[in-house]
């Protein structure tokens, strides 16, 4: 076998993913365990599903893990997705403290049974829990993935510094949330590296075909007939919904005439989100969706996409929105930046800039070739950088390599 690239302080992560040597042999199929902590219909959870569902068959053998139960609400849920693609998923049942070693030891149970080759988490509870139950299990490869710059969760930094030595490599997201993992996580440099997200770019025919099937018979009046604003993504903190509402305030009676908001998700946060458009008077132009299972439908009907997080990592709902043709509005977050390219001037504010949000959300608005403009080169460079097929194609290059060092060291200790 021809020797594998190391990791060292001179050569990055990303230079090691590029200069994979490939086996003289192939491998038998190398098995690869996917854990998550859940399967409902989330960022994470829609790109472990385009993941799997692209792996070469012939050379890896995948099988998901969920921390959590089966969904009872089937529609929220990814399971039978990946079952109708062939592949099997596992749902370990995990309802708090009082039932987490048994769930551990199910877990380490499986992984070893099974005789797994590498294992990849996804997510902060699995990977804690994959870290663990792969090393207890003798997974030859362990590797965690960071999905956000977890700038709200100073302890889930800790451990992650803590449990370092059970990790071979982590996959962030986005170089942001790479750089963010090595400098304020304190994570190893030469340990992380980055795998941006990838989406599925429609053809311009299917586009059509989805605008023109596109049903939404369930929106109430007065929503559903004016231009619309969409924001999609769960209801926390974390997603900046709050701060944009109330400085809707300041420019949405503008443009109500011809414009509207969509905010198309649920979580902790509707009830406060709620408060805050009825106290500004935006009843009338605020149209809360709740959980879609036609995001991709809504997204293609919009006529703009808004991400006001307070952070992020890869969102997964910009680049969606850019595949199908978008101009967008987003705070200057993790990913965003690298999504966008070139095109970041009129697309990106600073969080807590409020002045900034009202003047280019209005440049916006009031320019519809500007719009078409931005949305044409959105998705121009998301089919060029950001495909599923190429994020995938770098993870099986990751597995593919560490496992091939795992090996040479065991034949050169024998």
């Amino acid at each position: 076998m021809k020797k594998a690239t190391e990791w060292n302080d001179a050569a990055t992560p990303s230079d090691a993913l590029s200069t994979v040597s490939e086996p003289d042999a192939p491998f038998a199929k190398i098995r690869v365990a996917m854990l998550i902590t859940e399967l409902a219909r989330g960022g994470a959870e829609k790109a472990l599903l385009q993941l799997a569902t692209t792996l070469d068959l012939t050379r890896f053998e995948p099988v998901v893990f969920s921390l959590s139960g089966l969904a009872r609400d089937l529609e929220n849920s990814l399971v039978p997705l990946f079952r109708d693609a062939g592949i099997e998923t596992i749902e370990l049942g995990l309802t708090g403290l009082r039932n987490a070693p048994s769930v551990f030891r199910r877990l380490t149970r499986e992984l070893r049974r099974r005789q797994v080759d590498v294992l990849q988490s996804f997510m902060f509870h699995a990977n804690l829990f994959g870290r663990f139950a792969g090393r207890a299990a003798g997974v030859p490869v362990v590797c965690s993935g960071i999905r956000v710059a977890e700038r709200d969760a100073p302890r889930r930094l800790a451990l992650d510094r803590w449990t370092r030595s059970l990790v071979d490599a982590w996959v962030c997201v986005g170089e942001a949330t790479a750089d963010f993992s090595r400098t304020v996580g304190r994570l190893p440099k030469e340990r992380v590296l980055s795998i941006p997200n990838g989406v599925r770019v429609p053809d311009l025919e299917s586009l059509e075909t989805t605008n023109a099937n596109a049903d939404f018979t369930w929106v109430p009046e007065p929503f559903g007939r004016r231009k619309r604003i969409v924001c999609v993504g769960r209801l926390t903190p974390q997603k900046g919904f709050d701060r944009f509402l109330e400085n809707a305030a300041t420019w949405a009676p503008r443009i109500a005439n011809d414009w509207e908001i969509w905010i198309v998700g649920d979580g902790p946060e509707r009830d406060a989100l709620r408060r805050i458009v009825e106290t500004n008077g935006l009843a009338n132009v605020v149209f809360f969706a709740g959980w879609r299972p036609n995001v991709p439908g809504i997204l293609a009907s919009a006529d703009l996409f808004a991400l006001p997080s307070r952070w992020e990592g890869m969102p997964n709902a910009l680049l969606e929105a850019a595949s199908v043709g978008k101009a967008a509005l987003c705070s200057d977050v993790e990913g965003v930046a690298e999504i966008f390219g070139n095109d970041t001037t009129s697309q990106i504010c600073a969080f807590d800039d409020d002045k900034s949000w009202r003047d280019k959300i209005l440049a916006l608005t009031n320019d519809a070739a500007l719009r078409d403009e931005l949305g044409r080169r959105n998705r121009n460079r998301v089919a060029q950088e950001f495909r599923v097929e190429s994020a995938t194609r770098k993870y099986e290059a990751l597995w593919t390599r560490l496992l091939a060092e795992k090996q040479d060291k065991t034949t050169r200790r024998r």
